[in-house]
């Protein structure tokens, strides 16, 4: 049975990432391969699906909900207000579009500045998509360099490095660590000077080898029909990044919690941008409504992943991986890699990472190493192809997988996971 029970777990995932390729939803699939699994691993199914499933779904919701909710509303303000876009256009006019490398590092610096202003990663993509693509399309850049370029930098060093940032996957470990936003900052620093040059050097690599076989913007656009609104007339840059500012002052300086700062926030934006919104009704309702689709997809694939760490077949991987020789932080990186991996999660995969190894860990490493160790290993293996941001941020950008996820493997993948060597290294050398 344990043999079978592992067979299960990966015939599972395959299957999970399989059925993720081919359109289909997250909470349905979800479901499905929870089911294999229990028959693979000799669980009841209704204990699987209505004591494991629904518990780890239940509990993501219950223990984040906030977050998600606040968060959405505070980008559907920036976005509809036109707060983001004047960010997105202020930066642009610094970086300047006067090269191709220039265009990739504006997009890159301006979906960073956007996610580590507090505007959801879910949110960016539809943000700066009307701005880049005539852009792209004037200089004939290929389209799938675009959506690589954007997830550098909403998906990776603003989403678990830097220090301070308000993104979940940062938040996580302070409930199980009592640790802050900004625990361990020069790990979290290292590993962002490794990421940043790495993404730029692999997508201008990419670049060059599409111009080399002739292929520019119109071979490789996608589905273009999605454009985005365009307003008449947007705040000022200074004005705009006034909310953001409160959201990490709070969060930071003050040092109150995520769910008050990012509540604040949404208030400061509501206030200033009021005038701007064309009906304040309407943006506040999505918005509230836009929380849907994120919690409900993130939450299904911690339901599957709860029903996985249920199994013989995880309890013996867990043996395996807690009796990794060398630093307790190696095999703890390499443990949240694979249930992220598995749950195709970044913010799921590290709550239950931290459920069932936090406590073991918390014993033998400093506290502000494991928190950042944690989340910066949470945003390696997550990006596989049924990760419910990845999904979201290709079908946006008008791509299929097919056309796109070669950029986001090697941006969201490939590039974090050689940062977290250096970040590995760096809490040795410091913490011990």
């Amino acid at each position: 049975m344990d043999i079978v029970s592992i067979v299960g777990v990966i015939i599972a995932l395959s299957l999970l990432i399989f059925l993720a390729l081919k359109g289909y939803n997250l909470l349905i699939i979800s479901l499905v391969v929870s089911v294999l699994i229990a028959i693979t691993s000799g669980i009841q199914i209704n204990e699987a699906l209505t004591s494991n499933y629904i518990e780890g779904f239940v509990n993501f919701v219950a223990n984040y909900f906030l977050i998600f909710f606040f968060g959405a509303l505070f980008g559907k303000i920036m976005e509809d207000s036109g707060a983001a876009t004047s960010i997105a256009r202020g930066i642009l006019k610094v970086t300047g579009k006067n090269s191709r490398l220039s265009v990739i590092v504006a997009i890159m610096v301006i979906t960073g500045a956007l996610t580590y202003g507090g505007v959801s990663l879910f949110v960016v993509v539809f943000t700066i998509m009307p701005i880049a693509r005539p852009i792209f399309k004037e200089m004939n850049i290929p389209w799938p360099i675009f959506i690589g370029a954007a997830f550098l930098g909403s998906g990776t060093f603003t989403m678990t490095m830097l220090p301070g940032t308000p993104q979940i996957q940062n938040l996580i470990p302070i409930n199980y660590l009592d640790t802050t936003a900004t625990a361990a900052p020069i790990v979290g620093l290292v590993a962002t000077v490794v990421v940043i040059p790495f993404g730029l050097w692999w997508l201008t690599r990419e670049d060059k080898k599409y111009q080399a076989n002739n292929l520019g913007y119109e071979e490789t656009k996608g589905d273009d029909t999605f454009q985005g609104e365009n307003k008449v007339t947007y705040p000022s840059f200074i004005v705009s990044v006034i909310p953001s500012i409160v959201l990490l002052v709070l969060l930071n300086v003050v040092k109150i919690s995520i769910e008050l700062s990012l509540a604040l926030a949404v208030v400061t934006a509501g206030i200033m941008f009021y005038k701007k919104l064309d009906s304040p009704m309407k943006t506040f309702n999505v918005g509230a409504m836009n929380v849907a689709a994120p919690i409900l997809n993130t939450s299904a694939v911690v339901g599957f992943g709860s029903v996985v760490s249920a199994t013989v077949g995880f309890e013996m991987m867990q043996s395996a991986i807690l009796s990794i020789p060398g630093h307790p932080l190696i095999s703890f990186a390499v443990a949240t890699n694979i249930i992220v991996g598995i749950t195709g999660s970044a913010s799921g995969g590290l709550g239950i990472a931290l459920d069932t190894l936090g406590e073991h860990y918390a014993t033998q490493v400093n506290p502000e190493a494991l928190h950042r160790i944690a989340s910066i290993s949470s945003g390696g293996l997550d990006s596989l192809p049924h990760n419910g941001a990845v999904v979201t941020g290709l079908t946006v950008a008008g791509l299929t997988h097919k056309e796109g996820y070669k950029p986001v493997f090697w941006i969201c993948c490939i590039a974090p996971l050689l940062a977290l060597v250096a970040a590995l290294i760096t809490a040795f050398l410091i913490y011990g």
